[in-house]
């Protein structure tokens, strides 16, 4: 290592801690921009139709935004540079629609084209989805396989039972189940059979496996003769659910696409939309609303909490003083809002002991083993264990909560212990119906663990050996909430060193030498979102600053910070910064569903290469002068 280049880390450190201290939001807290596709503002659309509520200024910037984003080849991506994707441009052409805008104009006519280009309307393979074109009857509720309301009639523990699904998806369920039961239609006044690839194409089973084609029919023939006092008692017990948790911002799981769907499925069960539950539901769709440089933009989760926690470990590991001044102002506001109540994940949990951290800024119900992870990783940078009487309560509450959530073979789950053994879990886990453990998850449960004190413990010795059982033969880990390989080896390489284990240990050795392998020409990392659905794109992709980072986390981590990898690797966080101390980084990297649905956030762009330069200062002895 070089005094200069030591002496240009620094710089560029300084640069981005300032930009850092300058997004704090007064309250303490940070927050970034969760930007996903726009399959959020077209559905948008659809729902005030459906509900009979139309804004007239806010369908006309939503226009404004759909148009202004539709691709040159006339459809629209679902992530940075992808190709059209068939569902999101198909919502897309029908808001588009919705809002008044004429099939024969020059954009709906390329919409069109693009559809059809993709296989068409009758492609679509997500009948999920399709229950919103159901909704306002452009498709036939006969090719949707329904989830009847009598799923909440299970005991907890029963197969089947919503309390086996994944939390992410329990309301969903629910709230699907009651407007299946009805199958509630408002009809828009157009048809759209331009977008069929086929001429005088329509409707058609969707090219799904026997067993779901028979289960969407034995559905069908059920809710056409439901047993009726089952049905009945359903109903109420499932909107009665509904209503015990709606969360105290009205809305539910803390996210636009649960509480609209709730939404509907109040209304078919018989709410009025005055009713108060509906009406502070449909109130709280604003929340989610965000204008920013003159555009309308809905966001469809609120990364507050993880950006908060993140953001506090970047700070405290910057050394500087008026940086983790900032961080320690963030603190009451952390602690503030640890769940400390019961929730759905309670139901199955044995001796269940409140304490995690959800995403957003409301999700009481279910807290995430990921956040309370960053959380607890935050807080101990700060206070280390014994040094604050509220905080080792706080970590203390959070680690036996995270201990409790453990999956059976040792790895962690975002929400929930995986609780599915039948044929189908992975295809249900990647539209989120389910949750299998994964490498990212685990390794941030190890990292929270080792900062407060628990890297001995027998759920820490059980966590690496289901890290250790799962590394792929190329020595990498797929992750699961962000792309793909290189999070998961990444998360999995810095939860395994906060455990003890070494950087010469064979599967960290192993792990870095992937990662390394993966360095692009610049200096940095990237992988595509294709990776998801290609394994050419693995460990592949334009170089951005987060992903650099986490590589770069990692291999310091290991014990290689005099590497001329990670020299390279900052020297291009160094060449790409801008001149306010900020990152460009237009790619989505992180995943809702592997089915289609990817985000990005504004703050982590920032606050990865904070943590990295810090950490490699920290490690060279460089930092010992701020």
């Amino acid at each position: 290592m070089t005094t200069e280049f030591a002496q240009d880390v620094e710089r560029a450190l300084t640069e981005a801690a300032g930009a850092l201290r300058r997004r704090q939001h007064p309250d303490g807290y940070w927050k970034g921009d969760f930007e996903t596709s726009l399959i959020g503002e077209a559905a948008e659309v659809m729902l005030r139709h459906f509900l009979g509520i139309r804004d007239e200024e806010a369908t006309a910037a939503t226009v404004k935004v759909l148009l202004a984003e539709q691709t040159p080849s006339g459809g629209w991506a679902s992530y940075h540079k992808g190709p059209d994707e068939l569902l999101l441009s198909t919502f897309c052409y029908v808001a588009l629609r919705l809002a008044g805008c004429a099939p024969e104009e020059p954009a709906l006519r390329a919409a069109a084209r693009a559809v059809r280009a993709n296989g068409g309307v009758e492609a679509i393979d997500n009948p999920t989805m399709l229950a919103w074109l159901a909704l306002i009857g452009l498709w036939p509720w006969d090719d949707i396989p329904l989830i009847p309301p009598e799923l909440v009639l299970l005991p907890p523990k029963a197969p089947g039972s919503i309390y086996r699904m994944g939390a992410a998806a329990r309301g969903i369920v629910v709230a699907n189940s009651l407007f299946m039961a009805g199958r509630p239609v408002t009809p828009a006044s157009f048809g759209i059979e331009e977008l069929y690839a086929r001429p005088g194409g329509s409707a058609r089973r969707l090219p799904r496996p026997r067993a779901v084609r028979a289960a969407t029919a034995l559905s069908h023939l059920y809710a056409r003769h439901p047993v009726g006092f089952l049905r009945r008692r359903a109903m109420r017990k499932a909107t009665r659910w509904l209503e015990d948790t709606q969360e105290r911002d009205g809305g539910w799981g803390g996210n636009w696409p649960q509480t609209a769907n709730v939404i509907v499925g109040l209304i078919a069960a018989g709410h009025r939309p005055d009713h108060p539950v509906v009406r502070s539901a449909i109130e709280a769709l604003d929340q989610y609303v965000v204008h920013k440089d003159g555009r309308r933009r809905l966001e469809m989760w609120t990364s507050v909490v993880m950006d908060t926690a993140l953001a506090v470990s970047a700070a405290a590991m910057t050394g500087d003083a008026g940086t983790r001044a900032a961080a320690h102002r963030a603190v009451p506001w952390l602690l503030d809002n640890q769940v400390t109540e019961l929730g759905d994940w309670a139901v199955l949990t044995e001796d269940p002991v409140p304490g995690g951290w959800p995403y957003e800024f409301a999700n009481d119900a279910n807290p995430d083993s990921d956040d309370t992870a960053f959380a607890v990783a935050a807080l101990r940078r700060l206070h280390p264990v014994g040094s604050d009487p509220a905080v080792d309560e706080a970590c203390e509450r959070a680690s036996r909560w995270m201990l409790s959530q453990q999956c059976a073979d040792g790895g962690w789950a975002a929400f929930e212990p995986l609780r599915w053994r039948l044929p189908g879990r992975d295809a249900l886990a990647r539209i989120g119906f389910l949750e299998a453990p994964s490498a990212d998850i685990t390794g941030h449960v190890l990292e929270a663990l080792g900062a407060d004190g628990r890297a001995g413990s027998p759920a820490a010795r059980r966590g690496i050996r289901w890290l250790r059982d799962h590394q792929h033969p190329d020595g990498s880990w797929p992750g699961w909430w962000a792309c793909y390989h290189l999070h998961g080896t990444s998360a999995a390489v810095t939860g395994l060193t906060a455990c003890g284990v070494l950087g010469t240990d064979p599967a960290v050795a192993r792990a870095c030498d992937w990662i390394v392998a993966h360095q692009q020409d610049d200096g940095g990392w990237g992988e595509d979102i294709r990776a998801l659905h290609d394994p050419a794109w693995i460990g592949k992709g334009d170089s951005t600053p987060s992903q650099t980072s986490w590589a770069l986390l990692a291999l310091i981590a290991a014990g290689r910070a005099d590497g001329e990898p990670v020299r390279a690797g900052l020297d291009f966080l160094i060449r790409t910064q801008q001149d306010d101390g900020d990152w460009a980084e237009p790619w989505h990297t992180w995943v809702v569903h592997h089915d289609g649905l990817y985000w990005r956030d504004s703050m982590l762009r920032l606050v990865y290469p904070v943590m990295a330069m810090s950490a490699y200062l920290a490690a060279t002895g460089a930092g010992e002068r701020r």
